[in-house]
């Protein structure tokens, strides 16, 4: 039922044009632990959670201030050189994206995109319900991961793909960058669909509280998926699996979109 209630209220938030953001589903979780009477027991135990993964999202902008050097073409060039010249961004795109009209891989990559955050957290409360010793272990986990991607984040800026592509470093035999940042279109062909284009209802507290544009290596929107695969395949026996499923989605989408490199 609770897996179920955050499928239902993450799709009425997506095709009601509401970001799927943490603190949203905070909230929505905050009322399930009410309803089966853990409430206070939330409180205490999410909090400082809470706290640490909001302290991440406030310094993560900084790291680009830090470190100025910028790095693109060497992070391209590794990427070339382990796919025999190919660029698997350019290499889906080519294959996949149309030239015109809808692109369903693309509404679909964005879809996956905005569940970044949701997911992992719906596992931890599934573990803080039925293993609560297991749950503290993943949030561990999770700080653990989102300090070590800062840290990185420090020494390392990458720039994505589209990054690359928009300053020249990705270009076609036109001139023109041979990808294109298709979650843009993604979300615009979503609006359009769904009937909530221009009236978009954002949340600022997470996503944009302090952004970083060249947080491309490590990649978390890899990561927190496969971290919550590794446990929920331990707590969840073969029902975990399906988060590996659902990391591999997100591999391909994140790529595909432009947003990360495969390396």
């Amino acid at each position: 039922m609770i897996a179920g209630y955050v499928v239902v209220l993450s799709a009425l938030m997506i095709v009601s044009g509401v970001s799927v953001t943490p603190d949203v589903m905070l909230i929505a979780l905050g009322l399930a632990a009410v309803i089966l009477g853990r409430g206070r027991l939330f409180i205490r135990d999410w909090v400082p959670f809470i706290g640490l993964f909001l302290a991440y999202e406030l310094m993560r902008g900084y790291a680009d201030d830090i470190n100025r050097v910028i790095h693109d073409a060497d992070i391209l060039g590794l990427e070339r050189a382990l796919f025999g010249g190919l660029l698997p961004t350019q290499v889906l795109q080519e294959a996949f994206h149309p030239a015109t009209g809808l692109d369903p891989l693309a509404i679909a990559g964005t879809i996956l995109y905005f569940l970044h955050f949701p997911l992992p957290i719906a596992i931890a409360f599934l573990l803080w319900v039925r293993r609560r010793r297991a749950y503290y272990d993943y949030i561990a986990a999770l700080i653990l991961l989102s300090m070590a991607g800062f840290a990185t984040y420090l020494v390392l800026p990458v720039a994505p793909p589209w990054w690359a592509a928009d300053h020249g470093l990705i270009p076609g035999p036109d001139g023109a960058p041979a990808i294109t940042y298709l979650k843009a279109q993604g979300f615009n062909d979503l609006a359009r669909m769904l009937g909530f284009e221009g009236r978009y209802l954002y949340s600022y507290a997470i996503y944009e509280v302090n952004p970083n544009a060249v947080a491309a290596f490590p990649s978390l929107h890899a990561g927190y998926p496969f971290l919550a695969f590794l446990f929920a395949r331990r707590a969840f026996g073969r029902a975990g699996w399906l988060m590996l499923a659902y990391a591999a989605c997100v591999w391909f989408a994140i790529v595909y979109l432009g947003d990360h490199y495969v390396v």
